[in-house]
């Protein structure tokens, strides 16, 4: 997933284009396992999809319940450091203005005195700037972290119950194409929602 501008739920996977030993690995496997299903007899592909399902993690936290309210806390922490952080630019370049107004009356030493603390405060805007950042990030994967661990507790009892040996997180950078008919998230959903209404 990748909550962080507007939310954020949101994770980012960097790639770079020199492929490693282990990428070509990963890649040759899924290559095989899609040519052994291209020749394998229709029952038994249709047997193999059968144990195979999809989930739509981003769809689940934009509609259900309890992704709507990690959203909801997120945002609400976002336009919370966003004013902390307005605030302390204003003042930055308030101080500033003021500066270059009275940097021809002012003494050497006034003067001096004066760029000395302008600097610090621009130190301390940044800092404010990075904390708030990794504040933010911190907010956003616990916020995921609880929808992701019902989610997980969901999908592993559809697992059981209906001998799925695969379930992969829906992500065009990973998965190509799903069939309509493996995608789960609708009923991951319902039964966020209901487990959620019955507390």
């Amino acid at each position: 997933m990748k909550m962080c501008n507007g939310f954020g739920f949101f994770r980012t996977l960097a790639r770079r284009d020199g492929r490693s030993t282990s990428d070509r690995l990963v890649r040759s496997l899924r290559a095989l396992a899609v040519g052994v299903l291209l020749v394998a007899p229709t029952a038994v592909r249709a047997e193999v999809s059968e144990k195979i399902a999809i989930v739509d993690l981003q769809r689940i936290v934009n509609e259900s319940i309890i992704g709507k309210a990690a959203k909801s806390n997120v945002e609400q922490q976002i336009n919370k450091a966003k004013l902390k952080v307005a605030s302390l630019k204003s003042d930055f370049e308030k101080q500033r203005a003021d500066l270059e107004k009275q940097s021809s009356i002012l003494s050497g030493s006034a003067l001096e005195q004066r760029r000395e603390a302008l600097a610090k405060k621009q130190v301390e805007f940044q800092r404010t700037y990075q904390d708030t950042q990794q504040d933010l990030a911190r907010v956003n994967d616990k916020e995921l972290g609880k929808v992701v661990d019902q989610v997980n507790e969901i999908v592993k009892g559809l697992a059981d119950e209906r001998g799925y040996q695969f379930v992969f997180e829906k992500d065009k950078q990973s998965v190509l194409y799903a069939a309509p008919r493996i995608d789960i998230t609708k009923e991951v959903i319902e039964s966020l929602d209901k487990k959620k209404l019955d507390l």
